[in-house]
């Protein structure tokens, strides 16, 4: 696909709707355990969702390497040099699964005090260790998968890499049905059992992700060929991935301290938290692909130097954010307490589920802008602006607003998440005019109240509801 010549917002589109799928399958490794492991019990439930903050600092963490590395390829794409491309894709995938089995190892070990700080009691910690001793061991394949569809990415490579992951998708949901329940010959493992189907299904992923990226002409060994020069393409994949990684890190750092707080509530505050969480991945799964896709898009045209096409891609993320998240919303007002029920039948998980789909909700588009902001400014070499825009909203709005609320009752701390979400659109919208005016862009004096006021219109127009 060619990110720097095809329309704007066929391009998106176009990318979305694969990436959309593919993050769709990923999540569906979580709900699909979540599902499973809440007919074990409340307690199972509430031990995977201790677990999830953990998990989503590992995704976190290498998710912002691939920020990097989209970047850097995306860009070397852009100017046609795709010898450097191909290096800094093998460079970076055998580097970082090293230094994830490293991770993995030290993660193992300190299972204990790592959840005993979060807030598991005694009598939970055996249920998290069942769980997450498997996971950390079986890091390396989801990272692999990470950093390799990062690359795919840069490239345009959508629709392959969404089938891979729903291949991926459908090995965890038949793996986690026979591993924690047991069929015939097989005993019922619980916990491990669904560990395990998830390692197993990230095994499978990575294979065909590197079967795929052979196929695209993008797997070589030529950068360890040159000692220096491989240690310069990784430190400008750190460069732009370092920041990223700090950004991305603070994010389920502020998961972490959430779920201390909310663990004061009990078990049932705990297990409605981590549905919450995992269904609000699900359901923003528009945008949180529109944020991974921006950076490669961005990149291209950046390294190509087409200012206009860039303005173009800020409009139309912006609104696509909007939307999404306000259709999420509306979804979410009608049918929280059913969804919910999906995954639990204790009405005060339940009740507890539906506070938070309908209070955070409300500020969904703020999540969105906020978070589609920082890949953006990953895309043009300002990894600082993006660490900038993360660092204040996860320590200065979401860790202090949620502490606050939590003061109130298990609500309160719904309502700070929210009004974060709101404060951390509106430091980012600072940030976005701040690079645009020092780049000329056509956009600087916009009425972004309007342009969605127009696209009303229009809507209303094509609905008769137009004198």
């Amino acid at each position: 696909m060619t990110l720097t010549t095809e329309p704007i917002k066929k391009t998106m589109m176009t990318m979305i709707a694969p990436a959309s799928f593919g993050m769709l399958m990923t999540f569906l490794f979580q709900l699909v355990d979540t599902y499973f492991v809440g007919k074990l019990g409340t307690s199972q439930l509430a031990a995977v969702s201790f677990a999830y903050p953990i998990y989503i600092l590992v995704v976190g963490l290498f998710m912002g390497i691939g920020a990097g590395i989209s970047s850097v390829v995306g860009k070397a794409l852009g100017e046609e040099n795709t010898d450097k491309s191909k290096s800094i894709i093998m460079l970076s995938q055998v580097f970082f699964m090293i230094l994830t089995v490293g991770i993995g190892v030290a993660g193992y070990y300190a299972i204990t005090p790592v959840f005993s700080a979060l807030g598991a009691s005694t009598e939970m910690l055996p249920l998290v260790a069942d769980y997450m001793e498997v996971i950390y061991l079986g890091m390396l394949f989801l990272v692999g998968t990470l950093i390799t569809n990062a690359s795919l990415m840069a490239k345009g490579v959508m629709i392959k890499t969404t089938i891979i992951m729903a291949i991926g998708g459908l090995v965890n949901l038949v793996l986690d049905y026979v591993l924690i329940f047991g069929m015939g010959s097989i005993p019922a493992m619980e916990l491990q059992g669904a560990g395990l189907a998830t390692v197993i299904s990230w095994m499978v992923t990575f294979i065909l992700m590197n079967i795929l990226l052979l196929k695209e002409g993008l797997f070589s060994f030529s950068g360890f060929k040159n000692f220096a020069k491989a240690k310069t393409q990784l430190k400008e994949v750190l460069t732009i991935g370092g920041p990223a990684v700090a950004a991305q890190i603070l994010n389920p750092i502020a998961i972490a301290v959430i779920t201390r707080v909310v663990s004061k509530y009990g078990e049932e505050a705990i297990a409605a938290y981590g549905i919450a969480t995992r269904v609000e991945s699900l359901g923003l799964t528009g945008v949180l692909a529109l944020s991974v896709i921006m950076t490669p898009l961005v990149a291209q045209n950046y390294g190509a130097k087409i200012m206009e096409r860039i303005d173009q891609i800020i409009v139309y993320a912006g609104k696509t954010t909007v939307y999404w998240s306000i259709a999420l919303l509306a979804i979410l007002i009608f049918f929280s307490g059913n969804i919910a029920a999906i995954f639990t039948d204790n009405a005060t998980v339940i009740a507890n589920a539906k506070y938070y789909f309908i209070i955070v909700g409300l500020s969904f588009p703020g999540f969105g802008l906020a978070l589609v902001s920082t890949s953006f400014f990953n895309g043009v070499y300002q990894p600082k602006k993006s660490l900038n825009l993360t660092l204040i909203k996860s320590l200065a709005f979401t860790i202090p607003l949620a502490l606050l609320g939590s003061f109130w009752q298990l609500e309160g701390i719904w309502i700070g998440i929210a009004v974060a979400n709101v404060l951390g659109a509106i430091y980012s919208d600072r940030l976005l005019k701040g690079w645009m005016r020092e780049n000329n862009s056509s956009l600087v004096n916009a009425n972004v109240i309007m342009a969605y006021m127009d696209d009303m219109k229009y809507v209303f127009s094509k609905l008769g509801w137009r004198k």
